[in-house]
């Protein structure tokens, strides 16, 4: 050891050092046999015979994806030893500083995606396996002999389901394809129309005048205050009083004025100067042209904010999809609704439950992987006014 190293430091190194050689050797090892769990599965056939098959070759690949985990381990411990080496020893300090910063910050993240995970191997699991744990090692979530029947039968692909569906057409529409279409087609127009109407109420209160525009304002934010739960039932008779009950207009009609979205993007286009309106007038623009061209444009992060928000909780809406469902027609029924009809009086599908949370993720994932940025800045402008 060299004389200008110092002891405390080398110790703390030496214990951040094992605890990520056992992180890196954890992690990278569940994911590898996750990847080798999907390609067992997706090269075997249908029914019990076909997760034993992937188990056994699951069993064949353990060599693989121990070794990846730990050429991975071996990798990390190389890397962050040469450059605790090359670190000066006044900057040491710092360095470890930053080392036991990045692993909190992985512990964080493997508490955070842990339930997805979860979810993901479970799906996997066949049927009245879903809560067994291994008995060599409790953490290994895994499973050993993994089978896509979850997924078929969600999709009512398997055997079973395609017989019943050849005798009855109504129950063959009756699967997790056509829910997911209702609530997708369901969440995305709620989320267009809120939006529209709620930039358009945003921008009159905003940069037009009108008398006692600020009571009404005031007034609209106080209705904020009454529970949604108390709108429900006259709601309900609306909706049956128009005719519309188990229709898609009735799951998102009665939500498409938005309070909160109009005071979100009225906070924003208070931060628009008046100066670029007067401009475009002055150019020779309309009323629509002004709020399309200039005003659109401009408030662009938290209109996509807003539609984010909106489509998430269209795509989540289980309370009131399934007040207005009509269960006979299988295109009223939506997402959530579907969900729950896999959850029985005493007994739960679990396995079912979890390879279709699988696919009700995905447009969620997409949407904010692909808005995250217009999101970030959305909900960060505005917030400071000058």
């Amino acid at each position: 050891m060299s004389k200008d190293m110092h002891p405390g430091r080398v110790f703390a190194f030496m214990i951040l050092l094992a605890i990520m050689i056992t992180m890196s050797y954890v992690i990278s090892g569940q994911l590898f046999k996750f990847g080798a769990m999907v390609i067992s599965a997706f090269t075997t056939g249908e029914g019990a015979e076909s997760a034993m098959q992937a188990g056994e070759l699951m069993h064949k690949l353990t060599p693989v994806h121990n070794g990846l985990a730990v050429i991975v381990a071996i990798v990390m411990t190389i890397c962050v030893v040469q450059r605790f080496l090359r670190t000066k020893n006044e900057m040491r300090g710092a360095f470890l500083k930053r080392m036991f910063l990045y692993e909190a910050l992985a512990v964080g993240v493997v508490v955070v995606l842990f339930p997805f995970f979860w979810m993901l191997c479970t799906s996997f699991k066949p049927s009245g396996q879903e809560l067994v744990i291994s008995k060599t090692n409790p953490f290994d979530i895994v499973p050993s002999e993994p089978t896509l029947d979850n997924f078929r039968r969600v999709l009512k692909t398997d055997a079973a389901s395609v017989a019943a569906g050849a005798l009855d057409p109504i129950e063959n529409k009756k699967n997790f394809g056509t829910y997911f279409l209702n609530s997708l087609l369901v969440a995305t127009t709620a989320a267009f129309l809120v939006t529209l109407f709620a930039s358009m109420g945003a921008y009159v209160f905003s940069k037009k005048e009108l008398p006692y525009k600020q009571q009404m304002f005031m007034l609209l934010l106080a209705t904020m205050m009454i529970p949604g739960m108390m709108f429900m039932v006259p709601q309900f008779f609306m909706v049956c009083k128009m005719g519309l009950f188990g229709t898609k207009w009735a799951m998102f009609l009665p939500h498409l004025a938005s309070v909160f979205g109009i005071f979100m993007l009225k906070q924003f286009m208070d931060t628009i100067p008046d100066s670029l309106i007067e401009a475009a007038q002055i150019d020779g623009a309309s009323e629509w042209q002004v709020f399309r061209v200039v005003i659109v444009p401009l408030a662009l992060p938290i209109i996509l904010t807003l539609f984010l928000l909106t489509f998430l909780f269209h795509w989540s809406n289980f309370l009131w999809q399934l007040i207005v469902t009509n269960f006979e027609n299988p295109l009223s029924i939506t997402l959530p609704v579907g969900l729950a009809l896999f959850r029985g009086q005493y007994t739960s599908e679990l396995g079912l439950i979890m390879s279709a949370s699988c696919f009700s993720i995905v447009p969620i994932a997409v949407l904010f992987l692909f808005a995250q940025r217009y999101f970030i800045e959305g909900m960060t402008q505005g917030a400071v006014k000058e």
